[in-house]
């Protein structure tokens, strides 16, 4: 027994001594672990940089000369300094154009010890973007990304004012002039600037998509609907979006082609093309004009009499290590100039200030009054590109950061250097006409989820973001940013709905509508008429959530989403939760400080879904009639695999103030035996023009009385 317990206490003493080793190794890679520090290559003059480093920076030391700049020249500089959103970001402002040198002792840190370290980031103030020198440049760019991180390859190729208000306005319009035509039109974000869709109607004609052909039928007696016109395109050629000009269809369309290498082989590549189609003679349309350049579509938009596309793309700079000399300039086509691609310019790309990702963001812009000879005007900026919103007077572009403090290396051409992750850059790109200019970038801590989290009143840009992970080790969070024509911040909400994340956003005026959610559906109401103070008003919680809000008018809002239900694990005992049928609301906000859900509609069951989950534009409106519809699949729980096909079409409501009624129901339903949606038969978009709604599908449009929703006649697109 003796020994034994002498075992047991050596085991123990063993033990201890294992278990303070561990612990002191912690703590020696706590306060010895190597200081990073970050920050974008440059800014502009008038605007803040962000330094963000590995530690926790004491508030304190920010005067005491543990952090401080010194300009070209090696002489210390006055300069604003203050904390970010965090700790642990450093923001530097009220600098004037030249070169810089943030240094940083370890003394800056909560926790330091007598180490001696220090670190520098070089960083430069400008007036102007700086542009590509040399082939040698733009080579250097790309190469330093490709060592930095050789595993990232193209994995992101894949969005003074003295105008008036560009935020969302209700659908409260009014019939139209005797003689005119009543139509639909595409639900835009902002008023008056037009975004381009699958399906479109100049009052008369319809035109739609289908693989790679457009059909043009003739809807002016719904009994005797005909198609008139086609337009097939070439092979490898997918059309994504129409818009009516006077007499010009406008057509959106992804074009494969290739382009030879260094070596002699062919690669493909991806040119986002736009073709104008004389349609005078609807029944012989003619291509007058095409223009495309490289890459994915970022957006497109038309504001009176000028059409923008915005392409984000990545060169194969991988490929570098076999192809030292190979093209890394994005190519760009015009028919006007000849059949063949043709490369950027070199004096003509530019770098986003603190770019460092492998993409190039290419903005063009072409006059439609004489879009046959008009020269199109293209610009090209080192960046990616991702969400996109268009005010009346600018073009905001986001990007979000993916970096990290490893797998970093220096870059003799420009000082690069990688953000941490979960940061969004936003460039604000102005236009006059067919003018475009980068005039201002910042960055922001966190995520945007798409358009409908930006918006531009008076001049100021409000942007609804969300940091940390939803679910993960850092906990999220949601905010409400508000900055100056020169992206300068000047007023914040933060901290809403701490542990969840935001599903959709809604400006409408002075106010904004957030819907955040983890279990249930906070709607939160936030005056930000003062743009240095906004302020939560009121909050709703309900079960589910909304992915869409839509303005029914200034006190009411339509929410578009699902329902959700709160379920126990039988083996843990743990909560979660279910989406299940698709919801829509009606929210009053006539009383700000409590919002209410006046009337709701549950449709179906689990795994019923719609395209207006995720595009606004499959919101059909007819708001003389009080309409609101979209196309839906339905479902129900049962069934063999757990979920019971039965349906597909369309539903239209009469939504108004007093609450949300059933008025068409265009639902065709499963047959007996039919277990999925037939994707041939699927309704993709709704349509009314004078007094008729049209349902389009890939295979037909039907056409239904627009009080009684009595079918009146089909025609197949074949």
């Amino acid at each position: 027994m003796k020994g034994w317990l002498d075992m047991k206490g050596k085991v123990y003493v063993i033990g201890v001594i294992i278990a303070t080793f561990t612990i002191c190794i912690g703590i020696f890679y706590y306060f010895e672990r190597k200081i990073e520090v970050v920050a974008t290559s440059a800014v502009f003059e008038n605007q803040t940089l962000y330094a963000y480093v590995n530690r926790t920076v004491d508030p304190e030391r920010l005067k005491d000369g543990s952090i401080y700049i010194e300009n070209q020249q090696g002489e210390k500089v006055d300069a604003q300094l203050s904390l970010g959103k965090s700790a642990s970001s450093i923001a530097i402002s009220g600098l004037p154009k030249g070169d810089y040198t943030l240094h940083v002792k370890v003394s800056a840190f909560e926790k330091f010890t007598n180490s001696k370290e220090k670190k520098t980031v070089k960083f430069s103030v400008i007036e102007e973007l700086e542009k590509i020198a040399s082939t040698e440049d733009l080579k250097n760019y790309f190469s330093n990304i490709l060592n930095r991180d050789p595993y990232q390859f193209n994995s992101r190729e894949e969005e003074s004012s003295n105008v008036m208000e560009d935020s969302a306005k209700s659908d409260a319009t009014g019939s139209p002039s005797e003689g005119e035509t009543s139509h639909s039109s595409t639900n835009n974000q902002v008023d008056g600037i037009e975004e381009g869709d699958i399906a479109v109607t100049d009052g008369r004609y319809i035109y739609s998509l289908k693989e790679n052909t457009v059909y043009i039928t003739d809807a002016k007696v719904p009994q005797k609907m005909k198609v008139v016109g086609k337009i097939k395109l070439e092979e490898n050629t997918y059309p994504t979006k129409l818009m009516v000009y006077n007499d010009t269809l406008i057509m959106v369309y992804d074009k494969y082609k290739e382009k030879a290498s260094d070596k002699g082989h062919s690669i493909g590549t991806n040119i986002t093309t736009i073709g104008f189609y004389n349609i005078a003679d609807v029944e012989n349309p003619k291509l007058i004009r095409e223009v495309g350049q490289e890459g994915s579509v970022t957006g497109v938009r038309q504001y009176k009499e000028v059409l923008y596309l915005i392409t984000n793309t990545s060169p194969r700079y991988w490929m570098l290590r076999e192809e030292p000399n190979m093209e890394l300039r994005p190519q760009v086509y015009d028919s006007k100039a000849g059949a063949e691609l043709t490369s950027v310019p070199l004096d003509k790309i530019m770098i986003l200030p603190g770019s460092s990702e492998p993409n190039y963001t290419i903005v063009s812009a072409v006059d439609l009054t004489d879009f046959e000879n008009t020269e199109l005007k293209t610009e090209t900026y080192l960046g990616s590109g991702s969400n996109l919103y268009m005010s009346k007077n600018a073009i905001y572009v986001t990007a979000t950061n993916y970096g990290s403090f490893e797998n970093r290396a220096s870059v003799e051409m420009i000082d690069i250097v990688q953000p941490t992750s979960g940061n969004t850059d936003i460039y604000k790109f102005a236009i006059q006409g067919t003018e475009i200019a980068m005039k201002a970038q910042t960055t922001i801590e966190g995520s945007v989820l798409n358009q409908f989290s930006m918006d531009e009143y008076y001049g100021y840009l409000r942007v609804a973001t969300t940091t940390g992970e939803w679910g993960g080790e850092s906990v999220s969070n949601n905010h409400l940013l508000i900055f100056d024509e020169h992206l300068n911040e000047v007023g914040k909400l933060t901290d809403l709905a701490r542990g969840e994340r935001i599903y959709s956003a809604r400006f409408m005026g002075d106010k904004a509508y957030i819907v955040t959610f983890k279990e249930v559906d906070p709607l939160f109401v936030i005056d930000v008429e003062d743009p240095k103070k906004p302020t939560v008003l009121g909050e709703l919680k309900i079960p589910g959530f909304s992915n869409y809000l839509h303005p029914l008018s200034e006190n009411h809002l339509i929410g578009i989403g699902y329902d959700t239900k709160v379920r126990v694990d039988e083996a843990s005992k743990q909560t979660f939760v279910t989406t299940e049928g698709m919801k829509v609301s009606l929210f009053d906000v006539s009383d700000l400080e409590n919002p209410k859900e006046v009337d709701v509609e549950i449709i179906g069951g689990r795994g019923t879904y719609s395209d207006v989950q995720h595009d606004h534009k499959a919101l059909f409106r007819d708001a003389a009639k009080g309409y609101y519809g979209f196309p839906i699949t339905l479902y129900e729980e049962g069934g063999e695999y757990g979920q019971k096909y039965l349906g597909s079409g369309a539903l239209v409501y009469t939504i108004t103030k007093e609450g949300i009624t059933l008025t068409g129901d265009l639902i065709t339903k499963a047959k007996a035996g039919e277990q999925y949606e037939d994707w041939e038969n699927l309704v993709q978009r709704l349509l009314y023009i004078n007094d008729a709604v049209y349902t389009i599908s890939p295979s037909e449009i039907r056409a239904f009385d627009k009080d009684t929703f009595k079918k009146l006649g089909a025609v197949k697109l074949k």
